[in-house]
């Protein structure tokens, strides 16, 4: 079942001092998760932003999922991380944290990954990127073959990523995924708020329950 869009943050075109407020506008536009995401600054640096983006994702009953950074999400006490294939695993990531972070992982476009997560005790898998991404227009193409394979094979929420729109969405949520995952076509739209409504719209219009 479609369950909704989730917003992740970017470093390309504002600082990290609007990244609440753009937040806010996504949430404001429906946003379901939140996945707080930069490659630049350290811990130490990225705190004060991670602190006042998860009070707003508080304020709407949101989860905030941190990229990569399981001490920084322990220590503003997120609800989640999401994991790539460059970081700790699923079960070293659940040790860290406890039972009661959600614990994501980035599957690309292989389905083995998604069920050795599955296996290991993740919470969702996501797998992308989808369409043509300005975030990472170079990162392995995920067909929506692959996709249906996983939803087919897999019993824990999937998310789908890359080049999501609300023009395509509804290719997701035809196939029964559970998270369209949005970076550039929302957290950067000129108007998050009016971007969400659009794209979840029609992610919902589109969904086959």
């Amino acid at each position: 079942m479609f369950n909704g869009l989730y917003v992740l943050t970017d470093d390309s075109l504002f600082p990290h001092t609007e990244w609440p407020d753009r937040v806010e506008a996504c949430l404001a536009g429906g946003a379901g998760l939140i996945q707080l995401r930069d490659k630049q600054l350290s811990d130490d640096a990225l705190e004060p932003t991670a602190y006042a983006v998860r009070e707003v994702c508080q304020a709407y009953q949101v989860p905030l999922i941190i990229n990569d950074r399981l001490a920084l999400a322990k220590k503003i006490r997120a609800d989640g991380v999401h994991l790539g294939r460059s970081d700790v695993s699923v079960r070293v990531a659940r040790d860290y944290l406890g039972a009661q972070f959600l614990v994501g992982a980035s599957c690309y476009a292989s389905l083995l990954r998604g069920l050795k997560a599955q296996q290991a005790g993740a919470d969702y898998v996501a797998f992308g990127r989808i369409f043509r991404s300005n975030t990472k227009p170079q990162a392995v193409h995920c067909g929506l073959s692959q996709l249906a394979l996983a939803r087919e094979r897999l019993t824990l929420p999937i998310c789908a990523i890359g080049g999501i729109t609300e023009k395509n969405i509804a290719l997701i949520s035809r196939r029964k995924i559970d998270w369209a995952a949005c970076v550039h076509h929302v957290f950067n739209a000129e108007n998050p708020t009016q971007a969400a409504i659009n794209t979840l719209q029609q992610g919902i219009l589109h969904a086959v329950r």
